[in-house]
């Protein structure tokens, strides 16, 4: 516990049981609090921080909800192994760790991706409907007034929704919600964005003729080139 009191310090923003997540989240994701240890006492940390016990107490909520630490009543609050019990939730705090990049784990990310949406594409190829078809044509045939990183994502979530897996769509959902400030980036660059239109008409054509496997490795081969690119463009 002398540890913890010593990483903490006192707040000063608006909505202070943010500060308090912010600050308690960076230290047990840095592993500056080990896990199994037992946290300060709600009146404790409300002294420490210069806060009352509600925003302590508010905090301490959201933090259980990101699995983060456990509640135990009457005993205390414990911190968990978020190795062990974190959920798509963290992703956003391990990729932004102390708020910068962390390039291990955008790499991860980019290999995560890799693995799971070409099986995706190659679900999407087996299961389409005529209505998915008819929605991608749409993306692939006109502009739609949309920006190529909107197309982009658009089509990617018709895919998804094609596969007939609704689990491929919250983690497309999750992936894109990270990859948001990368797409208007990756996009700025007019070979990206020629080679983007190249694979949204391939990419339409092997599943409108439903080739699972070539679906798949179209799919494998822009996310490769696209992760690739981005390590360059962020390093």
């Amino acid at each position: 516990m002398g540890k913890t009191v010593a990483l903490l310090k006192p707040l000063n923003k608006t909505k202070l049981y943010e500060e308090i997540v912010d600050q308690l989240k960076n230290r047990i994701i840095n592993k500056d609090i080990a896990p199994g240890e037992k946290l300060p006492a709600e009146r404790t940390l409300a002294k420490m921080l210069n806060v009352n016990r509600s925003t302590v107490r508010e905090a301490l909520g959201k933090l259980e909800s990101m699995d983060l630490v456990e509640i135990r009543h009457g005993e205390g609050v414990y911190v968990k192994d978020y190795l062990e019990s974190g959920s798509l939730e963290l992703v956003k705090e391990l990729l932004f760790k102390n708020n910068a990049l962390d390039m291990d784990v955008f790499k991860n990310l980019m290999d995560l991706r890799e693995v799971l949406v070409p099986e995706m594409a190659y679900c999407a190829a087996k299961n389409r409907s005529a209505e998915d078809l008819k929605n991608l044509e749409n993306i692939v045939s006109t502009a739609n007034g949309k920006n190529m990183d909107d197309r982009d994502i658009r089509l990617h979530n018709i895919i998804a929704r094609a596969s007939g897996n609704v689990l491929y769509v919250v983690l497309l959902n999750a992936f894109t919600r990270q990859m948001h400030d990368y797409y208007e980036l990756y996009f700025s660059d007019p070979e990206n964005r020629a080679k983007t239109i190249t694979f949204h008409k391939e990419i339409y054509q092997a599943i409108k003729n439903r080739e699972p496997e070539k679906a798949k490795q179209i799919m494998k081969d822009i996310l490769r080139s696209a992760g690739e690119k981005a390590v360059d463009m962020l390093t």
